[in-house]
């Protein structure tokens, strides 16, 4: 199932998110994958993380990281778990409503290729609760 960590701006996601890819490397045998739309994060992450920056991949919509993230898959089955930091941002969102096909699909991918995914989303109590229920921790 796809995890979420959710919470307003500025409440810790990007850190939680980066220490749980820092210590997952050192459990898996397969390949971590994380992405951010900022450089900054790539040194406060292990080396042996693949790091992606999302914006120079030209990702801007929900469509276009969706073919990323199974093209990613494709190239090497080995990847475990895919971090993806800031989802809305990177899909150029400003609502949850808009990424439920696109949760939709990484349970489908999930399911498929045993690849696991974990998601940072920037998002007030109120709007989470249905997400939550679907896919959240």
């Amino acid at each position: 199932m796809v995890k979420i960590i959710s919470g307003p701006k500025g409440s810790g996601k990007t850190k939680k998110i980066i220490n749980i890819a820092n210590s997952k490397i050192n459990e898996t045998m397969g390949e971590v994958v994380f992405i951010n739309d900022r450089e900054k994060y790539r040194e406060k992450l292990n080396r042996a993380i693949r790091y992606v920056n999302a914006d120079e991949f030209r990702i801007s919509s929900s469509d276009i990281l969706f073919g990323f993230l199974n093209g990613l898959i494709a190239e090497n089955y080995d990847i475990d778990t895919i971090y993806i930091d800031n989802l809305l941002r990177i899909c150029r969102v400003d609502n949850v409503d808009e990424i439920n096909e696109f949760l939709s699909g990484l349970n489908n991918i999930e399911n498929k290729y045993n690849t696991k995914f974990v998601l940072s989303v920037t998002s007030e109590k109120e709007e989470m609760v249905e997400l939550q229920n679907a896919y959240a921790e």
